[in-house]
């Protein structure tokens, strides 16, 4: 089975950029052998359009609210599965980006209307960040998981 992959990336530069630092700007090697793993990769969003307005526009389909990047958001149907990674810092309730801030608030919001639209079949979003674990408390409504169950046969 072939899995065709759809994505949308925002980064904010590589840092850091020095030459003490990093002497080769904008490359990032994983090995000694100096493999760029930046080669060929597609960045969407970067600078000021890494904020969360972008990021929500993204997330929820909505071409109209991403601004600065090229445009790309997620236009998935309800039996593609979505996969989100998120890192950066955060705290109690937020996630952090380099130009303003998330709230769980804001997330659990986009989250109902990625499941309005029909955007998932399953949905996984993995955060790395200080107190990721408050960005899930309270985001799932009661509604959404009884929805999923029944999508599901689980009830």
């Amino acid at each position: 089975m072939q899995v065709e992959l759809h994505l949308a990336k925002f980064e904010k530069p590589p840092q850091p950029t020095t030459p003490f630092r990093n002497p080769y700007k904008g490359k990032i090697f994983n090995s000694p052998a100096k493999k760029d793993v930046y080669a060929g990769v597609k960045i969407d969003y970067t600078g000021q359009s890494v904020n969360p307005k972008n990021f929500l526009a993204v997330i929820t389909g909505d071409k109209s609210g991403a601004h600065g990047g090229n445009g790309r958001v997620l236009e998935s149907g309800a039996n593609d599965h979505v996969f989100i990674y998120f890192a950066d810092h955060g705290a109690t309730g937020i996630l952090a980006f380099p130009n303003g801030e998330l709230t769980v608030n804001e997330l659990s919001t986009a989250l109902k209307k990625m499941h309005t639209k029909n955007l998932y079949g399953q949905v996984t979003f993995y955060v790395e960040a200080c107190e990721s674990g408050s960005m899930s408390e309270h985001t799932l409504a009661n509604d959404l998981t009884r929805e999923w169950g029944r999508r599901r046969g689980l009830e």
